[in-house]
């Protein structure tokens, strides 16, 4: 039995979660929480990977759902640790201290809990479109592009990091989203021989999977439109409908 199916009273929970994002984002648009930044950044990551990561757990069987989430982990830290030394595959960036303690003095610990989230909710929505993977994990890698030009102008914004060339998309290089397109694609392609019994058809994710993606945009549209990011907060709220019919959806 999906997850979906045992779990009806959850609609609710989430339709209120989502609008609760979208007004606490104006708190972070327009209070000044001077150090308390640091933890409030790393306790809202934390907030919003949990939804999914309970719903994979209960999914998978524990060892491979923890198999699932030490990977979604550890990737993205040495993606962008190899990033930030090299410029590869992302362009050259330094995260500021706004997100708190370093690995290794280069990347943020509460990244390991920013990205799983993401994808696991990419994947899931490309999936529901097709059980070919030939097309749901380019799909996956596209929209998780699609969340960035949400996301990485609000980071900008809060000056969570910085880039050494500023490019012209609200002063992110175009390197940032091919490098979002080839990191996506190889999470995607992992997620799948992860949570798959054969490499030829994607697994049935429960579409519990993706709330924490639609909690994620709720807040950074929020965000957006508080700072008047218009074509973030265009694509947000395009995204946000979708999710929404999506996971309310019979």
């Amino acid at each position: 039995m999906a997850v979906s199916e045992r779990q009806p009273s959850l609609k609710p929970l989430v339709i209120i979660s989502t609008i609760a994002l979208f007004l606490a984002s104006w708190l972070v648009a327009n209070v000044d929480i001077g150090e308390s930044v640091t933890w409030v950044s790393a306790f809202f990551i934390l907030i919003l990977a949990v939804p999914s990561y309970y719903v994979l757990l209960r999914w998978l069987s524990p060892v491979r759902g923890l198999l699932v989430l030490i990977f979604l982990s550890i990737f993205p830290i040495l993606v962008e640790a190899i990033g930030i030394t090299t410029g590869l595959p992302y362009g050259g960036f330094q995260y500021t201290d706004q997100m708190g303690y370093k690995i290794l003095g280069l990347v943020p610990w509460s990244v390991a809990f920013a990205f799983g989230p993401l994808v696991i909710g990419a994947v899931t929505v490309a999936a529901a479109r097709t059980r070919d993977p030939r097309i749901a994990l380019p799909l996956g890698a596209i929209l998780l592009v699609v969340f960035d030009l949400i996301l990485d102008p609000a980071a900008v914004v809060l000056n969570i990091w910085v880039w050494d060339e500023p490019g012209l998309y609200y002063g992110i290089p175009l390197t940032n989203y091919t490098g979002w397109l080839l990191t996506g694609l190889v999470a995607s392609l992992i997620l799948h021989a992860l949570t798959s019994v054969g490499y030829e058809k994607m697994a049935e994710y429960p579409k519990e999977l993706s709330i924490s993606l639609l909690l994620t945009i709720s807040f950074w549209t929020g965000y957006s439109l508080w700072t008047v990011l218009i074509v973030p907060t265009i694509i947000g709220a395009t995204m946000l409908s979708y999710l929404l019919i999506y996971l309310l959806g019979d």
